[in-house]
C-alpha cells in the first residue's frame, strides 16, 4: 500500500482524533472507577440475597445474577449494557462524522476530487472508524485488566477476553450498519437514527422482550442476543457468535463501500 493510500485511512483517522481521545477517557475512567469500588462487595452475600428476593426476569434482564460474584459484579455494572453501548455508540459517532456528517456539510465535495476512487475514499474512512472502535476496545482492555489486578478482582483472562471481543464485533456490526446507510442514502439523521435504534433498541429487546411469553422469540433478533445470550463472563463463547456479528459486519461494510461509488453525491 503506498503512502498516498495510507493517507485515506491516516486523514479520516486524525480528523476524529479529539472525539476518539475523549471516547477512550471516558470509557477507561468508567471501567476503573467501577473496579475500584469491588472490594466493598467483594464476599458481601447480603446483596447477593437481597437480589434473589427480586423477581427472577428482572434479575436476568439487568443481568443481577451472582451480584457478589467477579463476573456477576462485571457483568451488572459494565457489561450487561454500559461498555458495549458506549463502544457501539463511538462507532455511530464516528461513522456519522466520517461519512454523512462530512457529506451532509459538502466538505466531501473536495476530499472526492483528489486522485482516488470513490470506493477507496469510503473504505478508508471504514476502516479508520474500525481501527479507532479496535484502539478503544484494547485500551478498555488494558484498564480492565490493570484494575482487576490493582483491586484483586479475580475473573478468567479467556471469559473477560471473550466479553470484550464480543463488545469490539457488537460495535463494529452497529458501525457497519451505519456505514452501510451512509453509502446508501447519506443523510446523518439516518445514520444516527439506524445506528442508535441498533444500539438501544437491540439492548432492549435482548434485555425486555424475554420477559414476555409473546415477545420472547424476537429477542432472538437483536445482535445483543447473538453476542451476550451464552453470559460469555461465565461460560465459554461458541464460535458461531463472533462469525454472526463480524461476517455481516464486512458484508455491510462491501455494501456500503459499493453503495457509495454509485449514487449521487449530495449537495450541500
Amino acid at each position: 500500500m503506498n503512502v498516498r493510500n495510507l493517507e485515506l485511512v491516516f486523514g479520516p483517522a486524525r480528523a476524529i482524533l479529539r472525539s476518539g481521545l475523549i471516547w477512550m477517557l471516558a470509557i477507561a475512567t468508567i471501567v476503573f472507577m467501577t473496579v475500584a469500588v469491588w472490594p466493598a462487595f467483594r464476599g458481601d452475600t447480603t446483596i447477593g440475597d437481597a437480589m434473589k428476593n427480586l423477581p427472577s426476569g428482572v434479575v436476568e434482564a439487568f443481568g443481577l445474577q451472582d451480584f457478589a460474584t467477579p463476573a456477576g459484579f462485571l457483568r451488572a455494572n459494565l457489561y450487561d449494557f454500559f461498555i458495549p453501548l458506549l463502544i457501539a455508540g463511538a462507532a455511530v459517532g464516528f461513522v456519522n462524522s466520517l461519512a454523512s456528517g462530512e457529506e451532509d456539510s459538502g466538505r466531501l465535495e473536495l476530499i472526492l476530487s483528489q486522485p482516488a476512487t470513490r470506493q477507496a475514499i469510503f473504505l478508508g474512512r471504514a476502516i479508520a472508524v474500525c481501527a479507532w472502535v479496535l484502539l478503544i476496545t484494547v485500551v478498555t482492555t488494558l484498564v480492565q485488566f490493570g484494575s482487576d489486578s490493582m483491586f484483586d478482582l479475580q475473573i478468567g483472562s479467556d471469559k473477560l477476553l471473550a466479553t470484550l471481543a464480543l463488545s469490539f464485533l457488537l460495535a463494529f456490526f452497529t458501525g457497519a450498519l451505519c456505514l452501510a446507510v451512509a453509502g446508501l442514502w447519506g443523510r446523518p439523521a439516518a445514520v444516527l437514527g439506524v445506528g442508535l435504534f441498533l444500539a438501544l433498541g437491540g439492548c432492549i429487546i435482548a434485555a425486555l422482550f424475554p420477559l414476555s411469553d409473546v415477545l420472547k422469540p424476537l429477542a432472538q433478533l437483536s445482535p445483543w442476543n447473538w453476542a451476550f445470550d451464552g453470559d460469555p463472563l461465565v461460560n465459554d463463547t461458541q464460535p458461531w457468535r463472533y462469525l454472526s456479528l463480524g461476517l455481516p459486519g464486512i458484508a455491510l461494510t462491501a455494501l456500503g463501500v459499493w453503495a457509495f461509488g454509485r449514487r449521487d453525491i449530495a449537495a450541500a
